[in-house]
């Protein structure tokens, strides 16, 4: 999903992971308040078909068509192209997909994940969305739900999908140790690594699964990032990468496993330590897993001590203890930094 929001210029406490995931929330819930309450397949004629389109990854991609669509032969193509789209969803939209499938087109949304896999599905023409007070529904009709169920139950599906998360799982702890990633490794590796020799190697729909699977922007040459989403200030890495090019990372096995699970060996004590401390102090929105998240990958950033402490401040219903403090400044020097894989002690 596209990081719309620049939050520069804002305190490192509006800055954390928990507030980055909450601003993607409400953009997304926006972008899909905006969506037409019709479907493809239910409500869809010539009168409204181009303002369908308009909504779909397909206009994105090719913001000018080269005709004016006819609703039938929309419908036709998304039905020839739904074995290799359904290759490529986003394991958000799989998941979704799943339940759609067991429910017989028709779920409630669940939670943040859920709201982004259904923004997804429904710019692929295949569902269409709608709320009901402060509930959201989502609607998958009856003309993909067989064709569905026999593709993802095929043996061909399931072996792209084993592949895309083992792939999938890779990415993010690649963007785990460095907080970004320059998309032409990830592309290479996804074309030639996960779709090479099947039905779906389309670098179109690659890119799709890219967009939908991950946070990312652009740099200053129009060029996408990938982003970790607890990455505030992919400028300033930009500008620490610049600086000192010479940086190579040693993985060894135990390191990317732990960066696959989102901590790295060395990470866990830590973890462990701050959350003992910050259970059941922390405001009633966000648990003491998060409020751990948010300062370690503050840390990570190499935001001072003195902003991290200030932040931990935000996150509690309690005045911070010395236990608190000292846990946040065992946090600030032990912690491995985004863009040099070194704690705050050794640099």
């Amino acid at each position: 999903m596209l990081r719309e929001t620049n939050v520069q210029t804002l305190h490192w406490a509006d800055k954390t992971m928990s507030v980055l995931k909450a601003r993607q929330l409400e953009a997304c819930e926006s972008r899909l308040a905006s969506l037409p309450d019709f479907g493809l397949f239910n409500g869809c004629d010539a009168s409204n078909v181009e303002t369908l389109w308009a909504c779909s990854f397909e206009a994105q991609e090719q913001p000018v068509p080269s005709a004016l669509h006819d609703p039938r032969k929309l419908q036709a193509s998304v039905l020839a192209t739904l074995p290799a789209e359904a290759a490529l969803l986003s394991m958000e939209e799989h998941h979704l997909l799943d339940r759609l499938l067991a429910l017989g087109g028709d779920a409630e949304l669940l939670d943040w994940e859920e709201t982004s896999a259904a923004e997804s599905l429904a710019r692929r023409l295949w569902c269409t969305v709608k709320r009901q007070d402060d509930r959201i529904f989502v609607h998958l009709p009856p003309e993909l739900i067989v064709p569905l169920q026999l593709i993802t139950s095929s043996t061909a599906h399931e072996d792209i999908r084993e592949k895309l998360y083992r792939y999938d799982a890779t990415i993010r702890g690649l963007m785990y140790i460095g907080g970004l990633l320059h998309i032409s490794e990830p592309l290479r590796h996804l074309m030639v690594d996960v779709l090479e020799g099947t039905y779906a190697a389309s670098q179109t729909l690659a890119m799709r699964y890219i967009r939908t699977s991950y946070d990312y922007t652009y740099d200053h040459i129009g060029q996408m990032l990938l982003l970790h989403p607890g990455l505030a200030e992919p400028e300033h890495m930009l500008r620490k990468l610049k600086i000192r090019p010479d940086i190579r990372l040693e993985l060894d096995e135990h390191t990317m496993l732990g960066a696959m699970s989102g901590l790295l060996p060395e990470e866990r004590p830590l973890f462990e330590m701050m959350y003992g401390l910050l259970v059941g102090s922390v405001r009633p929105e966000i648990s003491a897993e998060e409020a751990v998240e948010d300062l370690r990958m503050l840390a990570k950033q190499g935001v001072s001590l003195h902003e991290m402490k200030d932040v931990l401040g935000t996150l509690l219903t309690v005045q911070p203890t010395q236990a608190m403090l000292g846990g946040v400044e065992q946090l600030y020097m032990m912690t491995p930094r985004w863009g040099t894989m070194r704690s705050g002690m050794v640099q």
